[in-house]
C-alpha cells in the first residue's frame, strides 16, 4: 500500500509539473499574457540638412550651411575660398522650390561694410543674385562669407541648388581667370 501511494504522489506531481507547463505555454511566458505590441518606429525630427557638392580649393565660391540654420529655416552662406582682390559675384541660382522659399538675402563679412546684395525671384526656382562692394575700394582677399541667402522650408523634400550665368569680378571689374563654383542639394524633414 505504501508503494501505492507513492506512485500515486509521483504520478500526481508529474501531471501537475505538466498542467503548469501547459498553462505557462498557453499564456505567452507567464509575463502578463496576451500578444505584445510591436514598437512603433520612431518619427524622425523636423529639420534642414544641406549637403555640400565638395570640397573647395583656392579661387572657389562655395555653398554652405550658415550656423543659424534652423528647422524650419535654411541661411546659405555664398562663401569664397582663398580669392584675391574679389570685388563682387553674379549669378542665378536655382532652388528646390518644392520644398523651400526664398525669404531675403544680406552682404556678408568679405563684402565689409561697403558691400551691397540684390536677389530677386525671376521664376519659380531661380534666383538672380548680385553682390560687390561700392565705389573704389579694393576687392577682398582671403576667404569667408561673401553673402548669405535665407530660405523657409515650406514641405519635406530633398532637392539641389544649381548655379548658371555665374561670374565673379576683381576691383578693375574683371574675371579672375580659373574660378570655382560648387552648390550642393538638401533634405528637409517635417
Amino acid at each position: 500500500m505504501r508503494r501505492s501511494v507513492s506512485l500515486f504522489l509521483a504520478v500526481l506531481v508529474l501531471v501537475t509539473l505538466a498542467a503548469l507547463s501547459l498553462l505557462t505555454f498557453a499564456c505567452g511566458g507567464g509575463g502578463g499574457g496576451g500578444p505584445t505590441a510591436p514598437t512603433p518606429t520612431p518619427t524622425p525630427a523636423a529639420g534642414i540638412v544641406f549637403t555640400p557638392q565638395g570640397a573647395p580649393g583656392s579661387n572657389t565660391v562655395f555653398l554652405a550651411a550658415g550656423t543659424a540654420t534652423t528647422a524650419t529655416t535654411l541661411v546659405l552662406e555664398v562663401r569664397a575660398n582663398q580669392v584675391t582682390d574679389l570685388y563682387g559675384v553674379a549669378f542665378d541660382l536655382t532652388y528646390p522650390s518644392n520644398v523651400l522659399t526664398f525669404s531675403r538675402a544680406t552682404a556678408g563679412p568679405l563684402l565689409g561694410s561697403s558691400g551691397s546684395v540684390q536677389a530677386v525671384v525671376s521664376s519659380p526656382g531661380t534666383l538672380v543674385v548680385g553682390g560687390s562692394h561700392l565705389g573704389a575700394v579694393p576687392g577682398a582677399t582671403g576667404s569667408g562669407v561673401v553673402l548669405t541667402l535665407e530660405f523657409t522650408a515650406t514641405a519635406a523634400g530633398q532637392g539641389s541648388f544649381t548655379y548658371t550665368r555665374n561670374s565673379a569680378f576683381n576691383s578693375a571689374g574683371q574675371t579672375p581667370a580659373g574660378t570655382s563654383w560648387l552648390a550642393g542639394s538638401v533634405q528637409v524633414t517635417r
